[in-house]
Parts: C-alpha cells; structure tokens; sequence
C-alpha cells in the first residue's frame, strides 16, 4: 500500500502479491500466530471507539469537584453509549458502524 506509514520495502514492489498489507509483530507471548495477529487487531480497534467517546459523548471534558460526581458522569456517559451501540447493531445492522454525530 503506498501509503503505509513505516514501510520499508525489502523486496521490490512486483515481487509482491497485489493488494495485501504485511506487518511484522515482535512479542514474548508463546501464543499461536494466529492469536496474536486477532489480539493486536482488537487493540487497534480499541482506539476508535476511544476517539468516538471523545469526539461524540464529550468523555475528556467533564471532570468535577468531587470524585463520585465525576464517577456518575462517566457511568452516564457509558450507558449511553451503550444504548446507542446496541442501536446501532439492532436497528441499523449496518457492516460499517456510523458515528453519533452521523446518526
């Protein structure tokens, strides 16, 4: 893919199969390959749905005085952002998942 960041070609741009994205992971996990590549995976996603409590549930800006405030503020947020994930799943049933403010 041209542009993936820290690529460094080792063989030359032909000798490799059309349309496939490789990457190397280096770990101490004595787990099957397979594995790892489906646990890293899930990491990655794991910061789009922190971008989206920042971006559409405001999840960054609402610290208070007092910490069980803040504690029910975040748990607020969490439920809703729950309710609308589990619309998203039930009612739009969507591949692609859409953002609050897309809906």
């Amino acid at each position: 893919m041209p542009k993936a960041t820290g690529k460094l070609l080792l063989f030359k741009e032909e000798q490799l199969p059309p349309k496939y994205r490789y990457s190397v992971y280096v770990t101490n996990l004595d787990l099957p390959a397979e594995q790892i590549w489906n646990m890293y995976r899930d990491r990655g996603d794991a910061e789009n749905r922190i971008k989206e409590l920042k971006y559409d549930f405001a999840i960054d800006g609402f610290c208070m005085k007092k910490f069980w405030a803040t504690e029910a503020a975040f748990r607020t947020i969490m439920i809703a952002y729950n309710l609308v994930s589990l619309f998203r799943q039930v009612v739009l049933q969507n591949k692609t998942q859409a953002t609050l403010n897309s809906l």
